[in-house]
Parts: structure tokens; C-alpha cells; sequence
């Protein structure tokens, strides 16, 4: 090994030398601070910054480092000190409180590398830890200051991360690579272990650099990107770890951190919450929103508290006085009007910006789409600022919240250094909304099938009867909003079908896919209801209906409601809502009834020309539509020409005298009982397939043969 040797020896030079411990001629700083402290080194004079992780709020501390270039920082509980790696001298460096730094004396090994910017000191031994991609890890012990190589870069890896911080409980250390993975790291061991994907900067837009990462003493991990000075808190739980977003730091293209592990990150009494409800993010356990306290304010008062006081509690209970006084509502809430708040602000500089959000679809949560002001520039006075609901707006009561600070860009959540939060609760009113009932008498529409497609079968039209009823809620001339309601009238089939209805024409973006509800016999359904791979917009009601139906009720029966004495009362319901994104004009929205279908369902036998097409189980490629409507996207275009199927053209799903695989009755219906062919049951059905415009026998349904219809 070679020792360094400093250009310019100097008292402690000679005191380290001697074994003296040179610390006597130094300031420590005061036992385990709960600030973290940044140093970066942007223009080639090191820049040292105070941080409050809690906020995000920090400021710039004196020094006397030089134009040293430091790196590699990690504070030692074990003496009250910061260490660094000094890469303009190549060796390791502590700075005292006054951030004065001393450049040590270091036996490093032939090899090492010159320049370090990873790092940090352990908490249970008195050691430094350095890491280089491609060198490997070393260690520097503070004690004896020799410095040797840990672990080669056979054994720990080249991960891609640029700071490390060690846990206060289990000896291990993390760091966030450039991918956003969670890495742990065994310095007793030498070895890494590349955990769970955190962050993805595809999703968030950019890079992920995290120069600078901290612990405290619960165990929370920090990590500041270097781009942005964002904060994210990772709970450490091995494969199942999280991050969530926790406040606005300040940002630099070189970035290293220190902190003391076994300091708390919590919010201090200068610290300003806002009261909604938890679930908008308002407690400090849940990164709420929060601001330090400063001269920036909406309207003349503002308080501080160590956590917010969520509804029906306030932050009033502080001090008694109402500070939320920067936001007035003149005018109603209304659904797809424009509407206007008026704020005052206090405190401005030319750095102050209001930003803003609604709960617009009362979910309990404020969403990157329910945004009503973006970074609107603010001054000393008070200004009319107009938003427009949106027509997915939801009538009822929710929440408003509004932050001054003079940070661009911040959400409804974490941390700030400077400004206020405000919240209010608000209602949202709906006026001139009318709706569109489909069949307009009341009721329902009834649509039957015959699952033997491209085969005829037994042709007895009730192997699935769906009930169904369509509102539309309409504004302005636009759709809005939509309700279907159904219930199962008949499953007659041997085969296992789902059921969907398409609305062709709506594109899949037009539906706001976080307001898409389902229930079935009242209780909300699981999986995916909203198709994600088509084109239109498609919603699957039930992949299998024998999963939510029960055959007849007396010994033998094996259908539901076909089969003679195997009635039943009860009848499997389901209830679909969602708004839309983007209104569609009632002159281009599609005709009733839309385009209901069923399908195969998945992992089930559906015929022999089905099981040699798919070589199995068709599941979706197999569907079978009104008569005219045209497959979705999914269909295999290969069963029109291997059965009676006789489309072509704009004609879809009939065979050569017209008759169809699947029909609407505008009413409930008589259908057939099992077996029974809906030709005999009905005599006037013929014709009335045969007539393509549908005017001849258009009454069909009424004149049935009452000895082969089912009654219950």
C-alpha cells in the first residue's frame, strides 16, 4: 500500500501521524442532527446546504471547503463527523460543523481509484465505505485510516447508482439505481442484491439520478434526484418495497448526501397543513401536502402545526382563527360550465405560482386530471381566475385544494419549502343534465343467442338471454355519462359464454377509465371491465355467465330458466356506470342498443370448429353479434367461412335465409324452452329475418306457440 501524502503538512497533519486524535482541533457537529446536508459542486467551489427533508425547505451554510471536490459523504455517529472521498486529491477528507475541511492522511492500496462519488460511513462499525463501478467497494477504516478493497467488482457487481445510505437497524445498506430499482447492499458480505423496480422514468418523465439518500431512525429511506431535487420515502420490505412521492428538494447536475440515521424526519411547528380528509394526502404519515412557513400566503393569516387536522377537525384548532381566507367560490359548481375563484395572495416574488385541484369525480382523491389552475403566476393583489368543470364532473359534495409556493410544477401532495395550503369543501351542482332512456316505454330489451355459431344447432335462440336498459345522461347536446342495467333471463347453452357491449364508434380514450364501475348482484366486479386492446371502447359484463348464475331450482335441471319445472325467482343482476373523458355529440354517438355480444369464455370448450380453430379454447376470437354488427377486432374471421354463416359485405352474422345468431326483442320475452327451435315457437320469425330492411312481421314476437315457449 502507498500512503497519501498532502502537499503542505500542517499541525494536524503531525497529530495524525502521532496517533493524536486529531478531532480535538475540530468542531463536531451536535449529536445526530435531524437536518441532511447536501454538498454539491456545480461551478468547481463546493456549495453545502442545510436540507429539512420533512419540507424540502433548505439553506446555504457557510464554509471554508476550497475548491475541494467532495463526494462519497456520510456523517459518523461514532464521532460527530462528516466524511468524504476529496476526488481532486485522491484521498478521504472530514469536515467539521463549520464545514471546514481536513484532509487525511489514508493508506490506499495500488489499484484504487482515484476519484470516489459513492459512499457513506457504517453504523455499527467505524468505517467508511466507497464504491466505484468497475473498482469495486473499499473501506476506510476511520480508526487506523487504512484503506482496503472490500469487494472486487467480480463479487459486488457494477450496479448503476450514485449514492449509499446504511439502515439504522440491520447493518445493510440501499441505493436507488438509475432504473429506479431498490438496491440492498451486504459491505460485511461484499455482495448486492438488485430488489423490486420503485420507480419507472418512462412513467414519471425523467431521469433518475439519486446522488443523495438518507435514513432516519424509523427506518425510512430518502432519496433526491439530482435533476429536479424531487424526494421520494421508500418503506424497505425486500421484494414488496414502496416509494411515494415526499416533498420538493433543491436540484443540481452533482448532487451527495449526509445524514445522521438515527435523527427522525418529522415536521416542526412551522410547518403548514392543510384539513381534508386523509385520503387527498393530508398528514404527514401520508406525504401530505405541507409548506414551511414564510411571508408567502393565500390571503392575509396563516398558522403553523406539527400535522394536519383532517375534517371534520381543522387547522383552526390551533389557534382558534379560521386561516383558510385566500379563496372565494362566487358562482355555482356547475357540471360542464366555466366557473371562477378569486384569490389573494400575500408574500409574492416573481417566483410564486397557485396551483389547484377538485375531487371532480368524488373518489376521494385528487388526480393529474382534475387540475383547475397550473402554476398561474400570483402577485400581492387579488385576481378572478375562471376553470371549466368537466362534463365527468360528479353532483355532490367534495373537496377544493389550493398551494402558493414559489415552486413550478408541485402536485397535490408533499412537501414544499415556502407558501400555503388551503382546503375547502365544495359541491358540485348539475343543471340542464337531461337523460335518454333506451327502450324509451321503460323496461327492458331483451337479447337472445344461439351459441352454435357458424352451425345452426338446435336453433332454439336461448343458450344466453340478457335483460338490459340504457341511460344516457346528456348536456348541451352531448353524452356525458352512461348507466346499463341487466339481468339474466336465460342460459340454456352447453357452452360457456361471456357477454360485452361495444359501443362502436367511441373510442376507448373517450372513457374515463377510473370512473368504470361494476357491480353484479350488487357487490363490485374484479378483472378487467374496459378493454384495453381494441379500438372502440368494449366492456366485458362477465367473462363466464354460468360463474354468477345457478341452474333451475328442482332435482335434474342443469339450465337456467329453459328446461320444463326448473323455474326460478331469483335472477343474476348487474348495474355498469362510467363517464366520459371526452363528450360525445349525441348526432355521433351509436344507435341503440349499441352492440351487445357474447363470446366464448376463456379455458372452455366451444364446439368442434371452435377447438380446431383455436387448437383449443377459442375464448374471445369467438363472438357472436346482432345480426349486421360487424366483430370487434378480436374476432377470428376464419369461422365465417367454416360453417352457414353467409355475411358479407356490411351484412353480418345470418345464414342464407337470413336468420340470425343473435336478435333483440324490444320487451321481456317469451323464448323458447330448451330444444324448442325459435321457427316453431315463433311462426311469423321467418319471414321477418328473411325482410333485410325488418318491416315485414316486425310484430314477430308477440304471436308465440304457447305449448314449446318456457313459462316459469
Amino acid at each position: 500500500m502507498k500512503k497519501f501524502q498532502m502537499a503542505k503538512p500542517t499541525l494536524l497533519t503531525a497529530l495524525l501521524l502521532c496517533g493524536t486524535n486529531p478531532a480535538l482541533a475540530e468542531t463536531p457537529f451536535s449529536s445526530c442532527p435531524t437536518q441532511a446536508f447536501l454538498i454539491q459542486n456545480p461551478t468547481g467551489t463546493p456549495i453545502s446546504f442545510g436540507v429539512n427533508i420533512d419540507v424540502g425547505s433548505y439553506v446555504t451554510l457557510a464554509s471554508n471547503m476550497g475548491t475541494a471536490k467532495i463526494n462519497g459523504v456520510g456523517y459518523s455517529k461514532h464521532d460527530d463527523f462528516i466524511y468524504g472521498w476529496d476526488y481532486g486529491e485522491a484521498s478521504l477528507s472530514r469536515i467539521d460543523s463549520t464545514f471546514t475541511k481536513t484532509l487525511l492522511s489514508v493508506d490506499i492500496p495500488e489499484g484504487a481509484p482515484t476519484s470516489i462519488y459513492v459512499g457513506d460511513v457504517a453504523l455499527d462499525e467505524n468505517a467508511w465505505y466507497g464504491y466505484r463501478p468497475s473498482y469495486g467497494l473499499y473501506r476506510i477504516d476511520l480508526t487506523t485510516f487504512v484503506m482496503e478493497l472490500s469487494s472486487p467488482p467480480s463479487q459486488f457487481g457494477n450496479p448503476s447508482i450514485y449514492d449509499l445510505a446504511f439502515h439504522p437497524d440491520n447493518s445493510l445498506a440501499y441505493s436507488i439505481d438509475a432504473n429506479g430499482y431498490l438496491w440492498e447492499i451486504d459491505v460485511a458480505a461484499g455482495t448486492t442484491n438488485r430488489l423490486n423496480q420503485l420507480l419507472d422514468k418512462n412513467v414519471l418523465g425523467y431521469r433518475l439520478t439519486f446522488g443523495a439518500v438518507y435514513f432516519d431512525v424509523d427506518g425510512n429511506f430518502y432519496a433526491s434526484n439530482n435533476s429536479n431535487g424531487y424526494i421520494f420515502k421508500v418503506a424497505i420490505n425486500g421484494e414488496q418495497s414502496t416509494a411515494e412521492f415526499f416533498a420538493y428538494g433543491p436540484s443540481s447536475n452533482s448532487n451527495d448526501g449526509a445524514r445522521c440515521a438515527l435523527a427522525p424526519v418529522e415536521p416542526s411547528e412551522y410547518t403548514e397543513f392543510g384539513d381534508a380528509p386523509d385520503s387527498y394526502q393530508t398528514l404527514f404519515a401520508s406525504s401530505g401536502a405541507r409548506h414551511g412557513l414564510s411571508d408567502l400566503k393565500l390571503g392575509s393569516l396563516v398558522d403553523g402545526e406539527t400535522d394536519g387536522s383532517v375534517y371534520p377537525d381543522s387547522d383552526d384548532v390551533s389557534d382558534g382563527i379560521d386561516d383558510d381566507d385566500g379563496i372565494q367560490f362566487p358562482v355555482p359548481i356547475q357540471v360542464g360550465q366555466t366557473s371562477k375563484v378569486i384569490a389573494t395572495a400575500a408574500g409574492t416574488s416573481a417566483d410564486s405560482v397557485l396551483n389547484a385541484w377538485i375531487d371532480f369525480d368524488r373518489d376521494g382523491e385528487f388526480e393529474a386530471s382534475e387540475i383547475i389552475i397550473s402554476d398561474r403566476a400570483m402577485t400581492d393583489s387579488t385576481a378572478d381566475i375562471f376553470f371549466t368543470v368537466p362534463t365527468w364532473a360528479v353532483e355532490g359534495d367534495t373537496w377544493a385544494r389550493f398551494r402558493i409556493s414559489n415552486t413550478s410544477g408541485i402536485g397535490p401532495s408533499g412537501g414544499v419549502p415556502a407558501g400555503e395550503v388551503e382546503d375547502y369543501p365544495v359541491e358540485i351542482t348539475e343543471s340542464g343534465v337531461t337523460t335518454e332512456v333506451y327502450p324509451s316505454g321503460g323496461g327492458y330489451t331483451t337479447f337472445a343467442y344461439e351459441d352454435q355459431y357458424p352451425l345452426m344447432g338446435d336453433y332454439d335462440m336461448n343458450d344466453v338471454l340478457m335483460n338490459v336498459k340504457y341511460t344516457e345522461y346528456q348536456l348541451d347536446n352531448q353524452v356525458i355519462r352512461m348507466k346499463m342495467e341487466g339481468k339474466i333471463a336465460a342460459l340454456g347453452g352447453d357452452n360457456r359464454s361471456g357477454f360485452a357491449i361495444r359501443l362502436p364508434g367511441v373510442l376507448k380514450e373517450d372513457i374515463k377509465s377510473d370512473s368504470v364501475t361494476l357491480s353484479i348482484n350488487g357487490s363490485p366486479a374484479s378483472g378487467t371491465i374496459l378493454e384495453t386492446d381494441t379500438t372502440d371502447a368494449v366492456f366485458i359484463i362477465n367473462e363466464d355467465l354460468w360463474d354468477i348464475t345457478e341452474a333451475g331450482e328442482a332435482e335434474g335441471c342443469t339450465m337456467f330458466r329453459t328446461q320444463d319445472s326448473c323455474g326460478t325467482a331469483y335472477r343474476p343482476v348487474w348495474t355498469l356506470t362510467f363517464s366520459l373523458e371526452n363528450a360525445v355529440a349525441t348526432s355521433t354517438m351509436p344507435d341503440f342498443p349499441y352492440d351487445p355480444f357474447i363470446f366464448a369464455a376463456p379455458g372452455h370448450y366451444y364446439g368442434d370448429i371452435g377447438h380446431e380453430l383455436s387448437g383449443g379454447y377459442p375464448g374471445r376470437s369467438l363472438e357472436i353479434h346482432l345480426k349486421n354488427q360487424a366483430p370487434t377486432s378480436k374476432f377470428d374471421s376464419r369461422y365465417k367461412s367454416n360453417g352457414v354463416d353467409a355475411s358479407s359485405g356490411d351484412t353480418h352474422f345470418h345464414n342464407a335465409n337470413g336468420l340470425p345468431w343473435g336478435i333483440e326483442i324490444p320487451t321481456t320475452w317469451k323464448h323458447p324452452k330448451e330444444r324448442k327451435n325459435i321457427l316453431e315457437a315463433y311462426s311469423d320469425f321467418a319471414e321477418f329475418a328473411l325482410d333485410a330492411s325488418g318491416q315485414s312481421q316486425s310484430n314477430w314476437y308477440m304471436s308465440p306457440n304457447n305449448t314449446i315457449i318456457y313459462v316459469d
